[in-house]
């Protein structure tokens, strides 16, 4: 009897012991469960942001938010992606530099410069891992003519330089919108 009154509890600590040893592996397949999902989730939105973006180029109906402005040696500032902006919408195009601390001569702190595509070249380049486009735009405006190369990517980041009648360039880093869901403020068009 003193055997079986020791056996029973033997045989409950095995068992709460294997109870736990199996819930333990239960909740490292539900965190790699939840880890694949998660993959899987960013891999589909990547290949949406991919097709939006190939869209975007193709159409030429987009606008890049710039979060970034600098000129050619180097300077680089964080500005706002509401007011620094580069928008096509088929063969127009708005250029915009802007600060909400300054009135400016367009309104907004800056200049804005709106004028026609007169030539769109866009070279889809492919990768192993990414496809990337370059885009050059000639465009011609009451200021003057401007010439505005970027490289994007296919997730639709992207840097643009713009160069013009003028001495020097400005560069815009940013991301590439739809022009139906870009939030921009077009500031007053400035002609020198």
């Amino acid at each position: 009897m003193k055997k079986i009154i020791l056996f029973i509890p033997a045989i409950c600590i095995c068992l709460f012991s294997i109870c736990q040893e199996e819930s333990v592996l239960s909740k490292k397949e539900f965190k790699q469960l939840q880890k694949e999902q998660k993959k899987a989730e960013k891999e589909r939105q990547n290949a949406e942001l991919r097709k939006v973006t190939a869209a975007m180029i193709e159409n030429h109906r987009f606008v890049l938010e710039a979060d970034y402005l600098g000129n050619g040696r180097g300077y680089r500032a964080s500005v706002s992606k509401l007011l620094n902006f580069i928008a096509l919408d088929s063969n127009q195009v708005v250029l915009q530099i802007g600060s909400p601390f300054g009135i400016g001569i367009n309104g907004v702190g800056g200049a804005t410069v709106e004028g026609k595509i007169t030539k769109y070249e866009a070279k889809k380049k492919e990768g192993k891992r990414s496809t990337s486009y370059f885009v050059m735009l000639y465009i011609t405006s009451p200021a003057g003519i401007f010439n505005v190369s970027m490289s994007v990517s296919d997730l639709g980041y992207a840097d643009a330089t713009v160069r013009g009648s003028f001495s020097g360039q400005i560069r815009y880093s940013g991301k590439l919108v739809p022009l139906k869901l870009s939030r921009i403020y077009k500031g007053q068009s400035t002609y020198f």
